[in-house]
């Protein structure tokens, strides 16, 4: 029901749909759309803005775009050289040990790096 609820309110697109209408639509009940609703809110997927609607308060909800959510890279990996390996791509379909890979073991011993050794101890 939570996929159905967040993909009917991205559907709408910008302007979104008024809540009561979501419910309507999807027929479920008012609790237990309220229920996905605050999920999906604590997700960071969608708003609900409120508005004057016939002179009754009620709430427009909307879809946040990836953009908008604003995804921040945690600062630790950064630092972690797999993602700026050449060789991750074969290390994630394993091709290449992790447990072998001398960079990722002098990363992890806080030893620093040395380019000009290779990416994993069994590099030819």
């Amino acid at each position: 029901m939570e996929k159905k609820l967040y993909e009917a309110i991205r559907d709408a697109g910008d302007t979104g749909i008024m809540q009561r209408d979501l419910w309507k639509k999807l027929g479920i009940d008012s609790r237990v759309g309220m229920r996905i609703l605050r999920q999906l809110e604590r997700q960071g997927l969608v708003v609900r803005e409120e508005v004057v609607h016939k002179g009754r308060k009620s709430y427009v909800v909307r879809a946040i775009e990836r953009t908008e959510r604003g995804v921040e890279i945690p600062r630790l990996l950064e630092e972690v050289p797999c993602f700026l390996c050449p060789s991750l791509r074969r290390c994630v379909y394993g091709e290449i040990d992790i447990l072998g890979c001398a960079k990722i073991k002098r990363w992890l011993d806080g030893t620093g790096e040395d380019s000009s050794e290779g990416v994993h101890s069994g590099q030819s």
